[in-house]
C-alpha cells in the first residue's frame, strides 16, 4: 500500500497561478493535498507536510510576506518542493530565494505555465525529489 503523502500548495491568489495549483491538485489525487492563498495559510500549516508547492504570477506578492517571515525561521530540510508560476522568470527568482533558508529540496526546474513540458512529469519529478 502506498504511503499517502500530505501535500501543501501556497499561491497568491491570482487567477492563472490558481489555476496551475488546480493542476497540480488533480495530479496529486491519491494524496492529502491542502491548497491555499498566502493570505489564508498559517504557519501550522507547513510542518505536516511532506511536500511543498509555492507559485506566484509575479516576483514578491504583498500576500506573501507572512510567508516569507515563516521559511525564513523553519527547517525543512531536505523536504521536496516545486516552484510554479504563470510566466514571470523574476518570479521563480524570487520564490527560489523566499525558500532557501528553510532548506527545502527545491527541484531544479519550476513549472512555468507556457513552457514545454507537461505538468504531469512535472509534478512527478518533484514528487521524487533531487
Amino acid at each position: 500500500m502506498k504511503t499517502k503523502k500530505h501535500i501543501i500548495i501556497v499561491t497568491d491568489g491570482t487567477e492563472a497561478v490558481q489555476k496551475i495549483a488546480g493542476q497540480i491538485a488533480s495530479e496529486l489525487k491519491d494524496h492529502q493535498v491542502i491548497s491555499k492563498t498566502a493570505d489564508d495559510f498559517a504557519a501550522t500549516d507547513l510542518l505536516p507536510a511532506d511536500i511543498y508547492f509555492f507559485g506566484c504570477e509575479k516576483a514578491k506578492p504583498a500576500l506573501f510576506s507572512g510567508l516569507e517571515e515563516v521559511l525564513l525561521h523553519i527547517n525543512l530540510v531536505g523536504r521536496p518542493c516545486g516552484l510554479f508560476t504563470s510566466g514571470d522568470e523574476k518570479a521563480v527568482k524570487y520564490l527560489r530565494k523566499m525558500v532557501h533558508d528553510s532548506e527545502l529540496d527545491v527541484n531544479t526546474d519550476p513549472f512555468v505555465a507556457g513552457a514545454s513540458g507537461a505538468i504531469k512529469s512535472w509534478v512527478r519529478s518533484v514528487q521524487q525529489g533531487s
